[in-house]
């Protein structure tokens, strides 16, 4: 079973800019693997199905995005400190 987009947002909503920036690569990096390899029925058998940890990566990656976006601006452009 994999996680709601949403609690994925949760589990790193709270990290600073530069610290969000490895966990996009890692996603992108599983993204990319995904749509490069060749049919493997071995894999048929794993749950979730590929396909299914796909889609949810790249869901996990356009929340993900959305945070990146607010802490660039909020550290970078707006100059502010984050508290926590």
């Amino acid at each position: 079973m994999m996680i709601s987009p949403e609690m994925f947002v949760e589990l790193h909503k709270d990290k600073k800019y530069k610290d969000l920036l490895p966990v996009r690569d890692e996603l992108i990096n599983a993204i990319r693997a995904f749509e490069t390899k060749i049919y493997d029925p071995k894999m048929d058998s794993i749950c979730p199905a590929p396909e299914v940890i796909y889609q949810m990566h790249l869901q996990y990656l356009g929340k993900l995005c959305e945070i990146i976006s607010e802490k660039y601006n909020k550290e970078y452009v707006w100059g502010e400190e984050d508290d926590s």
